[in-house]
């Protein structure tokens, strides 16, 4: 069916049938005892009519899983579950606007899914389930997401941490060029990774104290250790967020103290030429009464004047340690 990605069937007797067509779709919502997921585009027309109309889906779920609200939540929905999950894409390329939207409706028996971009998350729980991974119960196919997201966010906040390590180096070797700008990046991006998925965290720590009821224990401790992952991953973030914060500011200080060495080096020469410029200036009028203009030794009175007083004002620097 155009607008359908992929949909799957698993039977209790562990067979796995690919879904394609209307007709299969709503006769696998029939049966009782069979786990089904169908994923689909809601930007295309066919997809949207299918979802209108599927009796399994009443009114307002149908409308949630064709809305574009990127708030986060998972809410109890009559018998089942709906959600709405960040997801970084499968091409991303750590840019924060690659950051998808996956919504969900789950019950005991069918997890039906919408997505207006491309999702890392639902395309490796496809691949498992194409490779012949069978997954008896809709909970498990849940958790497979939430596993993705966090083998994915993981991946992304190492690459975060090896540039920002590689910055620190090169900070500490003195080099500040270029590093403020990049840290700025850094932060840039992990505040909306933050902002996207933080959230998550708490809405599964919510649905860890009220869990469906068909649950398993299994399924409730793949949970809470889901929810644990996202912990410590926004715990990360939240160390990168400071980590660059600080390298920020020592950045800052470096750059300020490079630039303070710099000037008082160039105040050190403008205080040392000051007399000798002015001395050259004044011989340097072309007027009649200038002394010397008729002594040969008169250039080398003059320069040697000019040492003497650059001489005298460094020696008077010294004395007042301004050296």
């Amino acid at each position: 069916m155009h607008g359908l990605i992929w949909g799957f069937a698993m039977f209790p007797d562990r067979q796995i049938r690919s879904l394609a067509v209307s007709e299969d779709l709503d006769q696998a919502l029939l049966q009782s005892d069979w786990i089904v997921w169908l994923h689909f585009n809601a930007r295309v027309g066919h997809a949207r009519s299918w979802i209108q109309r599927c009796e399994r889906l009443q009114e307002p779920l149908r409308r949630f899983l064709l809305d574009t609200d990127e708030r986060k939540r998972i809410e109890r929905a009559g018998a089942g579950y709906i959600g709405v999950l960040s997801d970084i894409r499968y091409d991303f390329n750590f840019d924060p606007d690659e950051i998808a939207t996956l919504r969900f409706y789950l019950d005991r028996g069918c997890l039906i899914s919408t997505r207006l971009q491309p999702s890392n998350a639902a395309d490796q729980l496809r691949t498992e389930i194409r490779q012949g991974r069978y997954f008896d119960s809709t909970a498990k196919l849940l958790l497979y997401l939430f596993e993705s997201q966090v083998a994915k966010l993981t991946e992304t906040m190492e690459q975060v941490r090896d540039r920002l390590d590689a910055i620190e180096d090169q900070v500490l070797e003195g080099q500040t060029r270029g590093q403020h700008v990049q840290l700025s990046i850094i932060r840039r991006q992990t505040v909306r990774l933050h902002h996207h998925f933080a959230p998550e965290h708490r809405m599964l720590q919510r649905l860890c104290r009220q869990p469906p009821e068909w649950f398993e224990t299994s399924d409730r401790l793949a949970l809470r250790e889901a929810a644990e992952e996202f912990r410590e991953l926004v715990d990360d973030m939240t160390e990168i967020l400071e980590r660059a914060k600080l390298l920020q500011e020592e950045v800052s200080v470096r750059i300020a103290e490079k630039t303070g060495n710099n000037l008082y080096i160039l105040s050190i020469f403008t205080a040392l030429l000051l007399p000798p410029s002015l001395i050259a200036s004044v011989f340097g009028m072309n007027v009649a009464g200038l002394p010397g203009l008729q002594d040969e030794n008169a250039f080398l009175w003059i320069m040697l004047g000019m040492m003497t007083l650059s001489l005298l004002i460094l020696l008077i620097l010294y004395l007042k340690q301004l050296l």
